[in-house]
Formats: C-alpha cells, sequence, structure tokens
C-alpha cells in the first residue's frame, strides 16, 4: 500500500473481518482480521496493519528520554506516561477518536497550544486593531479557541455529531460577547444571530447531554 494508514482502513479492515465470518465461520477473529488486512491493504497480516498505525499516530509524540518521563501528543493533545501500558492505551483511545473526526469533517480542534495562540492574537486585534473589520476577526479568533476546547471536550465524550457548528456556537457566545467586547457584538449577532440561554453565562462550553 502507498497511502499512510487512516483510522478508516483500519475500521474497514475490522468490518471486513466480521462478514468474513458467514464464508469461514471455522476461522477464528484474529485469522480473518488477517485475510481482511491482505485483501484491503495487501499487508501480510493485521498484526503488521496494527503495527503501522501505531506508527503514524506515535510520529506526533514529543517524548523526552530517561525514566518517569512524560510523552505528548501533538495531535490529540493527551499528555501520558510513555512506559505504562494502560497511559498507551488510554492515549490511542483518545487519539483514534480524534482522527476519526478529523477524517470525517476534515477539522481537528486545536490542541491546548494552538487555542491558546489563537486567543492571544484574537484578543490583541479585538482590543486594537484600527479597523472594525480586523477587530471583528480578532473576536472570531477568540471564538474559535472557545470552540476548540468545546468541540473537544464534545469528541471526548462521544457527543461530537451533536455539537453546534463554529456559525451557531458564535450566535450562542454572543450574550457573553455582549460584555467582553461591547461594540463588536451587534455585528457578531447581525452575522450569526444571537441564540440566549444555551451555554451558561461564564462557561465557554457547550453543554454536555
Amino acid at each position: 500500500m502507498q497511502h499512510p494508514l487512516s483510522f478508516a482502513d483500519v475500521q474497514s479492515v475490522k468490518r471486513l473481518a466480521k462478514k468474513l465470518k458467514a464464508a469461514h465461520p471455522e476461522l477464528p477473529h484474529g485469522k480473518r482480521l488477517d485475510i481482511a488486512a491482505a485483501d484491503l491493504l495487501g499487508l501480510r497480516n493485521f498484526h503488521e496493519l496494527n503495527r503501522r498505525f501505531q506508527a503514524v499516530i506515535d510520529q506526533h509524540l514529543d517524548s523526552p528520554g530517561g525514566s518517569n518521563a512524560v510523552a505528548h501528543c501533538l495531535y490529540c493533545d493527551f499528555r501520558f506516561a510513555a512506559d505504562l501500558k494502560e497511559d498507551q492505551q488510554q492515549h490511542r483511545e483518545i487519539h483514534e477518536r480524534i482522527m476519526e473526526v478529523h477524517e470525517i469533517t476534515g477539522y481537528r480542534p486545536g490542541t491546548y497550544v494552538e487555542r491558546e495562540v489563537l486567543k492571544k492574537e484574537g484578543y490583541a486585534k479585538a482590543k486594537s486593531a484600527a479597523a472594525l473589520e480586523d477587530r471583528i476577526g480578532g473576536a472570531l479568533l477568540v471564538l474559535r479557541g472557545w470552540f476548540d476546547r468545546s468541540y473537544f471536550s464534545a469528541i471526548k465524550a462521544s457527543q461530537w455529531r451533536q455539537h453546534p457548528s463554529f456559525e451557531s456556537y458564535v450566535a450562542m457566545m454572543v450574550p457573553y460577547i455582549e460584555e467582553l467586547f461591547p461594540e463588536l457584538a451587534p455585528s457578531l449577532a447581525q452575522r450569526y444571530g444571537r441564540t440566549p440561554g444555551v451555554i451558561a453565562h461564564g462557561q465557554t462550553n457547550w453543554p454536555l447531554r
């Protein structure tokens, strides 16, 4: 196979392995996974698929050396003890959730550092930019940082499909923006609407169900 493995590739192999049970009921599930990996992706077996997919995940790790080192995934923002199997498994589960959403929607919520950069730049523009449109753009950067944290929480809770779009989220946050950036709130409300009462005052996360 030529392309890097995706979350969808792994799921396709697992689905085919389940279907193969009807044709090969005598084979154990592991063997059917091997056949599916070979048929769909041209790999020797499912072990090779799993190894390659783990490498795709691990390429994002910032892992300092030494004992008791804490690894940090720059993709899913998870921090964990790299030498603990339980932590490794938890990282993979969260990473796969982010990958699934990213592959389906084309969007990955920013990490903590990425969100903080957005908010810092956004606050500066919203407060001091000369042109109104630039100040509005700054407010939207702040909102994007908040949105990404909210969306990330929804992904971890398996509620990302119910999470509002960015446009709907902005409308929900306009009541708060009226206090934070009062001179910009009317323009945001005109563009995105105003939806009070969904996100509690002072909060920035969409409430999980």
